[in-house]
């Protein structure tokens, strides 16, 4: 056993329940594991059971609502324990958290359907209805609802639930002084404003009893002015004391501009809201606080625990990427903990594009069809891996762990391929985590890497393998502009930066071009993006979207021009056609190329020798992301 995290692995003890260590597991959204039944299905407890078998202390689960009369809308978790098929797939979900070791808990939502939306009082607009003021019979029934439910996730063998009232919710619009504008019981004062998210936290340890433990989450601070705040919490939280047992201090709201601050992308520092935590604690309040937002490895959740800022650390997004966190905390290898790069793949794609993934674990959303994909191997073959960015040094990975022979061909003097910009763009530092963690585990194995050799097809026919996995990559794309001979490509830019002129011109407006131009704004450079569709960045996944948007428009050294096509570089200025035809100049020092890039699909086919089976992956198959590189390494090498 290691000591490298004595204050993440000690052990703790809330009321009569003991955590094993002060590793929590966040309640993700996974609707797409499953297609709406009301039932939990194999795909979602194996995922939340694996969380459970990576060493987590405790696992929160979502889906149970508390409506008896929920219906499936086809396509989210909307779990009703009021059936028996409900009820028997929570029984099996609690037993095989408990099976691996850890506490269960399970978030209670409430997706009740009204022919009226109502909330605090009007003035809301939800999936395009008005709100109207909930009335007092309204509340007493969903605080019977609460407790109903409770009961039953109890009776099912959980050990805890969870209450989750912030991000700008329903009860979080009660507890605002902004949002409540009632003049009854549950308006005015603090008290008579957290009166309703009290009653069910009261109805529910009185139908449970003091050992059934309520997490409650809620946003210590909403961040948007005139909202929630700090001090407010503050507040808040001694009316909690000997009502909730542990509380998970979240922030913002969910909207397009606060959501970045709840689920926070690169753009913001490292563990951005841990401060918020550790406000509470500081409060004095006697209730143990736990900390969440991005917190991606153990080093980082070791000082949390460390300094006193929190009593534990809940991860989502982090235990996503890697459910082994806990098991390697425990094996002292901090350095073999793969890191999620923010991507929000996971996120909006289990929620909202029906295909949970994520871009660094391949197994996700396939973790209960497994023996389906991995297929046997006595090992001992022999592959050339040829290239070294993500797709080749992941290959190279898995080959290694299934007993093959790997021979790892990079023309460069250095691994990473295109992930090597990721040391130059201090918000894109996860990637760089990533290409370093690639980095390590390659190191860590008996793979043969040969740097500086350009592979070809009289070297790959000498070694003689049983199997040639191509992931040469793509180079950027040349479009026949007058003067583009003058611009400098996008991966050019990064680690040249003092090269380029104060005033950048960019010329594409893609997730790469836009990711280029904040980079050099981060930097001080007056940079315009010159786009020739209606948007920036249609191609980003919609919430790290929201995030580049705030970047992109509240950035006063970035400028964007769309439904402009450029025609030509000239000597001190870009020229390009608006939406009207007319032809319009932007000033320029330097001028960036980001229209795209194009697979190397002639240098990866010259590659190809015939009568040894080979493979195309990664961007020299088709041009991609991070997450289609790490998926297709995958496919090959559990086949082989």
């Amino acid at each position: 056993m290691n000591n490298k995290y004595p204050h993440l692995l000690s052990p703790m003890k809330v009321g009569n329940t003991l955590f094993k260590n002060r590793i929590f597991t966040a309640p993700t959204g996974v609707h797409a594991l499953q297609n709406g039944q009301l039932s939990f299905q194999e795909s979602v407890i194996t995922h939340f059971s694996g969380r459970a078998k990576g060493g987590a202390a405790m696992v929160t689960c979502t889906g149970v609502q508390v409506n008896p009369d929920t219906k499936s809308d086809g396509s989210h978790l909307h779990i009703n324990p009021y059936t028996t098929e409900g009820l028997r797939s929570l029984y099996e979900l609690a037993a095989r958290v408990h099976h691996f070791g850890a506490v269960a808990s399970m978030q209670l939502s409430d997706q009740f359907r009204y022919d009226q939306y109502y909330a605090v009082g009007p003035g809301f607009t939800k999936l395009g209805r008005q709100s109207v003021e909930m009335p007092r019979e309204i509340i007493e029934k969903k605080v019977k609802m609460f407790g109903d439910a409770a009961e039953i996730v109890k009776k099912a063998g959980f050990d805890m639930c969870m209450f989750h009232i912030g991000h700008g919710g329903e009860w979080a619009q009660f507890l605002s002084k902004r949002d409540n504008k009632r003049t009854d019981e549950f308006g005015g004062s603090l008290e008579n404003r957290a009166r309703y998210p009290l009653m069910i936290i009261d109805e529910i340890k009185k139908r449970c009893g003091k050992d059934f433990l309520i997490e409650l989450r809620f946003s210590v601070s909403e961040v948007d002015p005139g909202g929630i705040t700090i001090e407010d919490s503050i507040e808040f939280v001694k009316l909690l004391e000997g009502r909730v047992d542990l509380l998970h201090c979240s922030c913002g709201m969910n909207n397009a501009r606060y959501f970045t601050t709840t689920h926070p992308s690169g753009f913001l520092p490292d563990t951005p809201n841990v401060k918020y935590a550790e406000a509470i604690k500081k409060s004095g309040v006697n209730i143990p606080v736990v900390a969440i937002g991005a917190i991606q490895n153990l080093e980082q959740a070791e000082e949390i625990i460390a300094s006193g800022k929190a009593d534990f650390v809940t991860m989502a997004r982090g235990i996503i990427a890697d459910p082994e966190v806990p098991k390697k905390a425990y094996e002292g290898r901090g350095e073999d903990v793969r890191p999620c790069i923010k991507c929000f793949k996971c996120h909006d794609g289990a929620c909202y594009y029906d295909h949970f993934v994520c871009s660094v674990n391949p197994t996700i959303g396939i973790e209960d069809k497994l023996d389906k994909y991995i297929l046997p191997t006595a090992g001992g073959k022999k592959i050339c891996v040829v290239g070294g960015g993500p797709a080749g040094m992941q290959a190279a990975i898995y080959l290694a762990d299934r007993g093959h022979k790997v021979v790892l061909f990079e023309e460069k003097d250095r691994l990473g391929g295109q992930l090597n910009f990721a040391d130059h763009a201090e918000f894109k530092r996860d990637l760089g985590r990533f290409k370093k963690y690639l980095m390590t585990q390659v190191s860590k194995r008996d793979i043969e890497v040969r740097m500086n050799t350009t592979a070809t097809k009289k070297l790959l026919a000498a070694e003689d393998p049983d199997h040639v996995i191509i992931a040469i990559g793509a180079d950027p794309l040349v479009i026949p502009i007058p003067g583009v001979d003058q611009t400098v490509k996008a991966p050019d830019v990064f680690g040249n930066e003092d090269k380029l002129g104060q005033k950048v011109v960019i010329i594409g407006g893609g997730q790469v071009g836009a990711e280029t131009g904040i980079h050099l704004a981060w930097l001080g450079k007056d940079v315009t993006i010159l786009e020739m569709q209606s948007k920036i960045a249609p191609d980003a996944w919609f919430t790290y979207k929201w995030a580049m948007d705030i970047e992109l428009n509240e950035r006063e050294n970035l400028h964007t021009v769309v439904n402009g096509r450029c025609s030509g570089i000239h000597d001190g200025y870009v020229s390009y056609l608006d939406s009207d035809g007319t032809e319009q100049k932007l000033e320029a020092d330097s001028v960036v190329l980001c229209v795209g890039f194009r697979s190397k699909t002639a240098a990866a086919e010259g590659l190809i020798v015939e009568g040894i089976p080979f493979t195309f992956i990664g961007d020299c198959k088709k041009v991609g992301t991070v997450q289609q590189a790490v998926r297709g390494a995958f496919d090959i090498a559990m086949t082989l």
